[in-house]
């Protein structure tokens, strides 16, 4: 029995729908390690950062070292996840290789427009270094929800509302505020994309 042209319409919008959400929930649940490792990180960072500031510019390489390493072992153990699950999926591979180069150049802006700004606006204290790394994070984190789905939007305005209100009303907690809330929200946020 042939379909009319409003139910293949219909066939065609559901299956867009499913396509739609498949891919947001595949992006919420390759990018919540990835928050959750970061919110750790970050707590780790403005916390130390709070105990030793003259130390704070070794403290965070160090913190973006390990950082770096252990996000690319987790891209490596999904990568190995996926082919075990699925090692004749050309489609899942894709999506994988996409989402790697994605979240690779996502990095690499994001570092290049940060050395660029500072550059740009030196001298700066740092606790300005301190809100403006996150606001950018944040600010990333929005433009990713706008092709990746909705949560991502919500956990940077999160992330940036968070960062201005201890930047300006908690001048001198700053570090430890950044360290338990904003590293608290990057693993809430990460929990939270990992349940859908």
């Amino acid at each position: 029995m042939p379909l009319s042209p409003d139910q293949a319409t219909s066939v065609l919008h559901d299956i867009t729908t499913v396509e739609s959400r498949s891919q947001r929930v595949f992006a919420y649940r390759k990018a919540s390690p990835h928050l959750m490792l970061w919110g750790v990180l970050w707590a780790v960072g403005y916390g130390a950062a709070a105990v030793t500031p003259q130390h704070g510019a070794a403290i965070w390489i160090a913190i973006l070292a390990i950082g770096m390493s252990a996000g690319f072992l987790i891209v490596a153990a999904a990568e190995r996840d996926a082919r075990a699950d699925a090692p004749a999926d050309p489609t899942r591979r894709r999506a994988l290789a996409r989402l790697r180069w994605r979240f690779g150049g996502i990095w690499l802006i994001g570092f290049a427009f940060i050395a660029a700004a500072l550059a740009v606006m030196w001298p700066c204290s740092p606790r300005q270094v301190g809100a403006f790394i996150p606001l950018v994070v944040a600010a990333g984190y929005a433009v990713l929800g706008l092709s990746c789905g909705p949560r991502f939007v919500l956990v940077g305005a999160a992330l940036a509302v968070l960062t201005l209100g201890g930047f300006f009303l908690l001048p001198m907690q700053f570090a430890p505020w950044m360290a338990a809330v904003g590293g608290g929200a990057l693993v809430l946020g990460g929990s939270w994309l990992r349940q859908v």
